[in-house]
């Protein structure tokens, strides 16, 4: 069983793979697949990263969001030689070695087809039997302000890995599968962190605790990482290079920015996932 996470190649996601594969803190049982989306140097930074750890990497190349895929000629395009996988959406004549099915109907069309299919995570799909498949859920609960998130801090993320059908499961880390540019305005910071539990993977949300206007993100962040020491006392399964990165920020209260935030929460993120497979 193999993790592939469905990541939209923004800036900070991709700082977040390259760093993973240079500290070689993620094996091969995570296999990004990245849909890049602007035409930036973290893009080959990241596929020289991968390449040069041996660790696999799925670019699309039919990318369906962003810009990237409007370019007649990109200028920073990733070579795709092992273990550089190409993926791609969907199409009748033109496969790669990952196929992404959007619909039911595009994922009966690749019975015959020997690659791997991703496809959507539904009772249809899972009856017709696909050889390596790999099901996509959509599975991050998006609250319409972060705030929210302090209604339910803790909640069930996967299963075990034992009771997940097909080769491999994906979903879009730490977001949902719409596609935005940019975020919006919050109120309140909220930090995302998966975390074993009685072999299962749970969610938990850290939230600032002053939220009454959208001033102060610094502040709002070290209320919000303040917790994060005290819970991974109760919680030592928890501890990643990323979780540990966030918890130093915090002690030297210093605010990086939203942008390396997400960074450090996907880094733990991968590497939650990949301590979850292997053991």
């Amino acid at each position: 069983m193999k993790y592939f996470p469905f990541i939209r190649g923004k800036q900070f996601d991709l700082a977040a793979l390259t760093e993973l594969a240079q500290r070689q803190l993620i094996s091969p049982a995570i296999v990004p697949v990245v849909e890049p989306v602007k035409d930036s140097p973290g893009l080959t930074k990241m596929g020289t990263a991968f390449t040069k750890a041996q660790l696999p990497l799925a670019i699309i190349t039919n990318p369906q969001v962003g810009n990237y895929g409007l370019l007649a000629q990109p200028t920073h395009v990733i070579a795709l030689a092992s273990p550089l996988l190409e993926a791609r959406y969907f199409e009748p004549e033109n496969h790669g070695q990952i196929t992404i099915a959007q619909t039911v109907a595009q994922a009966q069309l690749l019975r015959r087809q020997s690659g791997i299919k991703l496809v959507p995570n539904t009772a249809v799909t899972r009856q017709l039997g696909l050889s390596k498949a790999v099901f996509l859920d959509d599975r991050f609960t998006i609250w319409g302000h972060n705030e929210d998130y302090r209604l339910v801090q803790d909640e069930l993320y996967q299963f075990a890995p034992d009771q997940l059908p097909g080769i491999g499961f994906s979903d879009y880390p730490l977001t949902s599968g719409h596609y935005s540019e940019q975020g919006y305005p919050q109120r309140a910071v909220a930090l995302h962190l998966v975390y074993p539990h009685q072999g299962r993977l749970r969610l938990h949300h850290f939230v600032s605790v002053n939220n009454d206007d959208y001033t102060n993100p610094q502040g709002k962040f070290f209320e919000a990482a303040a917790q994060l020491a005290p819970w991974l006392a109760t919680q030592p399964q928890a501890d990643s290079f990323g979780l540990r990165a966030l918890i130093d920020l915090a002690a030297t209260q210093h605010f990086p920015g939203m942008g390396v935030l997400r960074k450090l929460q996907l880094m733990h993120h991968l590497e939650i996932l990949d301590r979850f497979l292997s053991v």
